[in-house]
């Protein structure tokens, strides 16, 4: 009988199971180091226009994770995250596109360790809005950021408010602040 027949039914399933294994650990290599090629552009690109624009960060850029309540500006992802004297700008790697939060529309920022349905023990940087819809940021160094942030709303010219309605139903409005 020959000994290396014993072998077989054991050397093969070893063999297609450390070969998978190697494919599957390039192919992981591949999908991460894509990302990340991807994010390095998108940032790249987006502080390339925003500084053709002239905006002058008060803070940032950071890298940061959107989270958002799905209303207004789509459920969240990846990218680039600064603050500005005016608004909060949020470069998304994908889809590519650029969320702009105006001071004028934010009521204040706060930290919360639950938000969207995700729960994390570093705190999340939520952004309510005038409007009544909350958007967060998972990103390092939250509490500087809601700090940053509520001392630039303190700052910004606050939105038109409603007073009470002038004789014959029409409304006025008033600059507060």
């Amino acid at each position: 009988m020959d000994p290396n027949a014993r072998l077989d039914p054991i050397i093969y399933p070893i063999l297609i199971c450390t070969a998978s294994l190697v494919v599957g650990l390039l192919l992981l290599t591949y999908a991460v180091s894509s990302i990340s090629v991807a994010v390095r552009r998108r940032r790249a690109q987006a502080l390339k226009s925003w500084r053709e624009r002239g905006l002058v960060f008060r803070l940032g850029p950071t890298q940061a994770n959107f989270l958002n309540e799905p209303r207004l500006f789509g459920v969240g992802g990846n990218g680039t995250l600064v603050l500005t004297d005016t608004a909060i700008h949020f470069a998304q790697v994908s889809p590519a596109r650029e969320i702009v939060i105006p001071l004028r529309e934010v009521e204040r920022a706060f930290l919360a360790t639950r938000f969207n349905g995700r729960f994390n023990r570093r705190p999340f940087l939520i952004i309510r809005r005038h409007v009544g819809d909350l958007t967060g940021f998972q990103l390092p160094n939250a509490a500087k950021w809601m700090d940053a942030i509520n001392v630039a709303v303190n700052a910004a010219p606050q939105p038109a408010t409603l007073t009470e309605p002038l004789v014959g139903g029409r409304e006025s409005f008033s600059q507060t602040g």
